[in-house]
């Protein structure tokens, strides 16, 4: 992640985002871009949270990403009932705590999210909740990336200080 103005600045964005009551995506490019650059992603997502599904408000991918892959996750998670835990985003949002996919774990809890890892090119993804002050979760926060981290590795626990940031300014 880059230096610190720039992520509050993110923050700021993607929380009055999560906080209009449309579920419309996010459009800017730019917007999308600097939140590839700041999570080191290969891809990334916001969803927010509304009674029963979460809705995609943002989606970016890093250079040479397959733009087809890119087309077939946005259509498939435009939309995704919160009964679909085996997907990393709901799972974080259902258990209220971080989600961790790894693309070998094909049959395990997050076996749907592991599956999209594959079709990426990826090694894991992380999905952190965001919550209001009220601490109540109102989106989610997905990357994934080229690299197999660790959750207590610096760029995981780096996309974990974004949504915390977010949510502070919820």
């Amino acid at each position: 992640m880059t230096d610190s103005s720039n992520i509050d600045a993110l923050a700021r964005k993607l929380a009055q985002l999560l906080s209009t009551p449309e579920t419309r995506e996010l459009r800017s490019s730019k917007d999308a871009n600097d939140l590839v650059d700041q999570t080191a992603a290969w891809a990334v997502g916001l969803w927010k949270k509304t009674e029963t599904d979460l809705h995609l408000m943002c989606f970016g991918c890093a250079n040479g990403f397959d733009a087809q892959v890119a087309d077939e996750f946005q259509a498939a998670t435009l939309k995704v009932p919160l009964e679909q835990t085996q997907l990393g985003i709901v799972n974080a949002v259902v258990n209220q705590r971080p989600a961790l996919a790894r693309v070998e774990e094909q049959s395990g809890d997050l076996r749907k999210s592991a599956g999209w890892l594959e079709r990426f090119g990826a090694r894991c993804s992380l999905s952190c909740p965001i919550s209001n002050q009220n601490d109540q979760i109102v989106g989610v926060l997905a990357v994934s990336w080229a690299e197999a981290w660790q959750l207590e590795d610096e760029v995981p626990q780096n996309l974990l200080k974004l949504a915390d940031k977010i949510s502070k300014n919820l």
